[in-house]
């Protein structure tokens, strides 16, 4: 195995690029706010309630920009016209500026400059309250991405989620500017009232953590019926990070202005000192969420991480309420805030997150065998005796060793339908089950491209057996990049291609697959190279799979797709592809496909469907999936949470509708009886799995008898009657040649 690095200086340059692009907008941005406050504020007494109006009126304005973008904007518009969109509304809002901005001059009254001149703030009074809102911006990030990441354990990623956290947070930072006037008479806006406000900041961020378990527990898996369609998961997700995280960043929004007007107490240097302690709130929020992913929750986890949040907040809490009082009273505050403070970090220490969450999930006899939290998200392994085990990231089962065979399939099919395959790329390493079942043939070399370098790690001396020790294998590299980054910049050329991302609902997943995506493959293949690519056709709607689907024809010259159980494998060639059922497969390439119950080549095209043509035919109403209209990243999620999940069951239907002869997947001699007997009896077990979910039972069990009698030497058809009549506890209605099975046949 060789860990490939080049890729470090290709993330550098998309940081470069991004930083320039970003830079001059940002920047100017951020002179907005200390430019406006100067320009309507002209008394003392006004600075902090006009800062709190003009942060609450700034934040929840970027609250409803998030909500819209991740709830329609993009959805319904795209990506280019949301942005033309917001330049539009930018350039609007200028134009109005200039208009009325003769009506605010602000003049600082004589008096005023009088004192200010006289009198200036002290240097180290400024620098604690620099220092202070310097912490909340640190701790503000910190705490928002430790509520992601803790929301994950329980919800899977979706942009909803996303969203549904970043508007809450920006509601609270909104609403407490809006509210302080009403919350904080001016007599009350001292540096006493600041130290509360801060200590109200960590003890709802400690009551929020501690409550964290048992409300999700209550919310998410007390009854999972309730929380069973898309709109009461989101509404459930939202009231829980709503009662847990909002009252923190609720605090947070009054902590600024108050701050901001403390500090800058003069209103001649007002624009500069409001300027100064905006960027650093700013710079010290991009810390925080740097120092989080990189550093704080990969090296301490979750728990240390909140923990320190809080020890770093009430550090300046403590200050400011002990300053303002008087005689032992200090002593007082400090030796019980110290006696809670220890008290909550036992209680948080002991709450065990996120194995404590995680463990839920748990079946009979099962246990978590490796947890860690890495820098984007948490990968933790379960093993059952006798070793089965399942890989996780955050609330998703990403793998499995079970026998299925999708993951092998997909390396499978291309190795077979490529005449004389040698280079291969991989995206998405998962548990590597599929690049290393392409080391199972004569190839030269397979670059297998993992984001999460996370999953590298916890795959090291685990599912080495279904994996044949990629991770050992010398023609193996792994590269930890972006798979889409990759294919756009590497200057390799591949035979296959093979692509199993997480499925479409996935935030962040759409782009590999989408029709650039495919492009992108396109540009790495050598002459004749295959893409392959998981199609999940098991939870997705049939809008969605179709979308799938005729975006990946539309990429390629010649296209065939096969159907395993619920999952589905997509071939795409600028050549037209066929197998020989003559050519010699290697030996433990053969005992791999026998391992998954599709032992031949005549197996493997017994689960073939159709090609292009009727792909396109059958997809044509369907839009595309592009880079800048991923539709999908928002209908997949509420496809899958749809309450009437006919989805799937409808698309098993409609390809077993489509299924096409064999005969144009051979080249070579063939033996045609065997070739139409698996792919007959594969119909039929397709035509016996929908009767059964449709709740024909009787019909369900002629159909899979009578894929059994169509082809007795397809392990696939025993397996599937034994399985269904076990179900029904029916054993005893197997056919006389199968009664002696006490369990699932193997080949």
């Amino acid at each position: 195995m060789d860990i490939h690095a080049d890729t470090v200086s290709g993330i550098l340059l998309r940081l470069v690029v991004s930083f320039a692009i970003l830079i001059i907008p940002t920047f100017i941005m951020g002179g907005t706010l200390p430019v406006l406050l100067r320009a309507i504020t002209s008394e003392k007494k006004d600075i902090i309630v006009n800062t709190g109006l003009l942060y609450a009126f700034n934040t929840l304005g970027a609250m409803t920009g998030a909500f819209l973008v991740g709830f329609i904007l993009i959805r319904y518009l795209g990506l280019s016209q949301t942005n033309f969109l917001a330049v539009a509304v930018n350039i609007l809002l200028g134009i109005i500026a200039l208009l009325v901005s003769g009506r605010f001059q602000s003049k600082p009254s004589a008096e005023l400059e009088k004192k200010s001149s006289e009198k200036s703030v002290q240097k180290e009074k400024g620098f604690r309250f620099l220092t202070a809102l310097a912490i909340t911006g640190f701790t503000g990030l910190t705490l928002e991405m430790v509520w992601m990441r803790m929301v994950l354990l329980v919800v899977n990623n979706t942009t909803y989620l996303y969203t549904i956290v970043l508007t809450t947070v920006l509601l609270g930072l909104g609403l407490g500017g809006l509210l302080l006037p009403v919350l904080v008479p001016s007599r009350m806006r001292t540096e006493r009232t600041f130290g509360y406000i801060l200590a109200g900041i960590g003890t709802t961020a400690a009551a929020g953590f501690i409550m964290f378990p048992i409300t999700t527990y209550i919310g998410f898996e007390f009854n999972p019926a309730y929380y069973s369609t898309f709109t009461r998961l989101s509404l459930l997700t939202a009231s829980v990070v709503f009662l847990l995280g909002f009252p923190t960043f609720f605090l947070m929004g009054l902590s600024l202005p108050i701050g901001v007007g403390l500090y800058a107490r003069e209103i001649r240097e007002l624009s500069n000192r409001v300027g100064i302690i905006y960027a650093v709130n700013t710079i010290s929020s991009l810390a925080g969420s740097l120092a989080t992913v990189f550093l704080l929750i990969p090296l301490i986890g979750i728990t240390w991480t909140v923990i320190l949040c809080i020890t770093l907040i009430m550090i300046p809490a403590f200050y400011f309420i002990s300053k303002t009082s008087k005689g032992n009273n200090t002593v007082s505050i400090i030796a019980a805030g110290t006696v809670i403070y220890f008290i909550v970090v036992i209680i948080m220490w002991n709450l065990d997150i996120p194995k404590s969450i995680l463990s839920r999930k748990l079946g009979e006899g099962e246990y978590i065998e490796y947890l860690d939290e890495g820098e984007s998200s948490t990968i933790w392994i379960t093993n059952r005796k006798p070793g089965f085990r399942k890989i996780w990231m955050d609330n998703l089962w990403v793998s499995s060793t079970s026998r299925e065979g999708t993951h092998a399939l997909l390396a499978h099919y291309p190795m077979l339908f490529h005449p004389n395959p040698k280079k291969v790329a991989g995206i998405a390493f998962g548990t590597g089950q599929t690049f290393g079942t392409c080391l199972l043939y004569p190839i030269e070399k397979v670059d297998c491209v993992e984001i999460d370098p996370a999953i590298i790690t916890a795959c090291k001396g685990r599912f080495t057996k279904e994996n044949y020790g990629i991770l050992e294998d010398p023609r193996s590299k792994i590269i930890i990049d972006d798979g889409r980054f990759f294919l756009a910049g590497t200057s390799e050329k591949y035979d296959i291609v093979t692509a199993e991302p997480l499925q479409p609902y996935t935030r962040g997943t759409v782009n590999l697959y989408s029709y650039e995506f495919y492009e992108a493959c396109k540009r790495t293949l050598l002459p004749g190279g295959i893409v392959a690519q998981w199609l999940p056709v098991y939870n997705s709607g049939v809008a969605d799979s179709w979308s799938l689907i005729r975006t990946f024809a539309e990429s390629f010259d010649h296209v065939l797709f096969f159907l395993n159980g619920g999952d589905g494998i997509l071939l795409g060639s600028d050549t037209a592809m066929k197998v020989n059922p003559a050519a010699q497969i290697p030996e433990l390439a053969l005992k791999d496909m026998v391992r998954i119950e599709n032992g031949s080549i005549y197996a493997l095209t017994g689960n073939f469907i159709c090609a292009k043509d009727k792909l396109l035919e059958a997809g044509r109403d369907f839009p595309i999936i592009t880079d800048d209209r991923p539709a999908l990243e928002f209908t997949a999620p509420i496809s899958h949470w749809k309450e009437d999940q006919t989805g799937p069951i409808e698309m098993r239907l409609q390809f077993v509708q489509l299924m096409e002869p064999v005969d144009q997947l051979f080249s070579g001699p063939v033996e045609w009886e065997t070739a139409r007997k698996f792919n007959a009896s594969r119909r039929l077990i397709n035509l016996g799995f929908i009767a059964d979910k449709t709740g024909r039972i009787a019909d369900a069990h002629k159909i899979y008898e009578q894929a059994f009698f169509t082809n007795k030497k397809d392990v696939r058809a025993i397996k599937a009657l034994f399985m269904f009549l076990r179900k029904y506890n029916r054993l005893q209605d197997l056919p006389p040649e199968l009664q002696t099975l006490r369990r699932p046949p193997r080949q």
